[in-house]
């Protein structure tokens, strides 16, 4: 209970009763209760800031190519391969650190980025950039993503 004084009287005072607080939930401890299991979240932050580090990998490996550290000069490839080297040295990066939040908008650029991928290689826009085991390894991995949302907003906390 606390003690309350109305606006504009004087010395009249009011007991006002409120419910306490809930405590503040934590994975595990609960008092008398089952304690919460956060497994498939877990497991999908987890993957997600696997496929961050994986991600800035890609997108240092595309800045590599746009400053010349593997040897073939960037100006002397095709307009549209050097259009997809640049998009994907941007993107790639910004879907590294939104996936490493694990915000939403990261998993969605995340998804654009290995789409745009797998799209360019198969509709002949160019050569894909990291060869066919790499778009294999994002259907895989697209897959893998949408399964282990799937599940974790199914879980019952």
């Amino acid at each position: 209970m606390s003690k309350q004084t109305a606006p504009g009287a004087t010395g009249d005072i009011r007991l006002v009763e409120r419910a306490p607080l809930p405590p503040i939930r934590t994975i595990g401890a609960a008092g008398g209760e089952h304690p919460v299991t956060l497994r498939w979240s877990l497991i999908l932050v987890w993957f997600m800031r696997t496929m961050a580090v994986v991600w800035i990998a890609k997108g240092l490996f595309f800045w590599t190519v746009v400053l010349g550290v593997k040897g073939a000069d960037f100006l002397e490839r095709p307009v549209v391969t050097q259009g997809m080297i640049g998009f994907f040295a941007v993107a790639d990066l910004m879907a590294a650190v939104g996936l490493w939040l694990a915000a939403p908008w990261g998993g969605v650029l995340w998804l654009i980025c290995a789409a745009t991928e797998i799209m360019t290689a198969t509709l002949g826009a160019g050569a894909s950039l990291t060869g066919t085991l790499g778009v294999a390894l994002d259907g895989a991995l697209i897959v893998v993503y949408f399964v282990l949302s799937w599940l974790a907003a199914n879980e019952q906390t």
